[in-house]
C-alpha cells in the first residue's frame, strides 16, 4: 500500500515570499507544485495540494490542511538573500531522520548541476522545531524544499528556462515516488533539458574562472593538497581576507563543492566553494 502525500505550494496571495529578477516565489512554488501534483496523480499516487491557486493561507489554515491527514508533506520554496548566496537546501524536523530530505537534495543537485548548500534542521529550544510546518503537522513527515536562490543570477536563470524547471520537478517526483512506494514513470525531457544544463554549466564556469578567491571566515579556513575534506589532506589555512589570486575550476567533492585554485607560485590547491566561507571577487 502506498503512502499518502500533500504538496504544499509555499506562500500565496498577499504573501508573495521571496522575489528576484521580477519573479515572485509564490508563483514558482505554485507552478512546480501543480506540475508535481499532476504527474503524481497520473502515476496513481494518493496526492493533494494545500493550494491550487493564488490564495492567501494563514499558518493555521495551512496546518489544518496538512496535520495528521497525510504520511508525507513536501513544502516547495525558493530562497533569497543578497544576490550572492545560492544552492539547494532541504529542511527536516529535528524529530525525523534526515534520509528523505537528504535524498531530495542529492537527487536535485545530481540532475540539475546546481550546488548543494545544506540539508539541516532548526530549533527554538530543546526538542522544539523552529518551522511551524515541522512543529505543528503532527505525524505527517514534512520536508521544506528550497530549490535555489531566486535572487541569484545563475540559480534564477536555471529555473527561468522551462525545460530546466521540469527537469528539477521530475528529480523531486522521482524521490517522492521512492518515499511513498510508487513506481516512478520517467518523462522524456532529457533532450532540451540536458542542452540547457550544459549551457548553464558553461555560463557558471565563465563567471568565476580566473578570478580571485578570498576567505570571509572569521577563523582559520582549511585548504587541501587534493580534492578532499579529510584532515590528513589539509595543506594549510587562510585567515579572513587572505585568498588565492586565481580560480581554475569548481568540482564536486563528497556532498559539497570545492574550488581548484592557484597561488602566485603556480601551486594548485582545493578549498570549499561554500558562499558562507569564501567570496569570489
Amino acid at each position: 500500500m502506498t503512502k499518502t502525500i500533500i504538496i504544499d505550494a509555499g506562500h500565496g496571495g498577499k504573501d508573495s515570499g521571496a522575489n528576484g529578477f521580477g519573479v515572485l516565489e509564490k508563483d514558482w512554488a505554485l507552478e512546480i507544485s501543480k506540475y508535481q501534483y499532476s504527474r503524481l496523480k497520473a502515476m496513481g499516487a494518493d496526492v493533494r495540494m494545500t493550494r491550487k491557486s493564488d490564495i492567501t493561507l494563514s499558518p493555521t489554515e495551512r496546518i489544518a490542511r496538512i496535520k495528521n491527514q497525510y504520511d508525507v508533506c513536501l513544502s516547495n520554496h525558493w530562497n533569497a538573500f543578497d544576490g550572492k548566496a545560492r544552492g539547494v537546501e532541504t529542511i527536516h524536523s529535528i524529530h525525523a531522520k534526515p534520509i528523505f530530505a537528504t535524498d531530495l537534495a542529492k537527487r536535485l543537485v545530481e540532475v540539475t548541476g546546481l550546488p548543494l548548500r545544506r540539508v539541516f534542521t532548526r530549533k527554538i529550544g530543546a526538542g522544539v522545531d523552529y518551522y511551524f510546518l515541522h512543529r505543528l503537522t503532527g505525524r505527517t513527515e514534512t520536508v521544506i524544499m528550497e530549490y535555489g536562490f531566486i535572487d541569484h543570477e545563475l540559480d534564477h536563470k536555471y529555473y527561468h528556462q522551462k525545460a530546466s524547471f521540469i527537469l528539477a520537478a521530475e528529480a523531486v517526483i522521482e524521490v517522492i515516488c521512492g518515499k511513498i512506494g510508487l513506481k516512478y514513470i520517467p518523462l522524456n525531457v532529457d533532450g532540451a533539458a540536458k542542452e540547457t544544463h550544459k549551457e548553464n554549466q558553461k555560463t557558471e564556469l565563465k563567471s568565476f574562472l580566473g578570478r580571485r578567491l578570498e576567505s570571509k571566515y572569521d577563523g582559520q579556513l582549511r585548504f587541501y593538497k587534493t580534492p578532499s575534506w579529510k584532515d590528513a589532506d589539509v595543506y594549510g589555512f587562510l585567515t579572513k581576507g587572505q585568498g588565492f589570486p586565481r580560480i581554475l575550476d569548481k568540482i564536486s567533492v563528497g556532498g559539497g563543492e570545492q574550488y581548484k585554485v592557484e597561488n602566485s607560485k603556480g601551486q594548485q590547491f582545493y578549498i570549499t566553494a561554500h558562499s558562507n566561507f569564501v567570496e569570489v571577487e
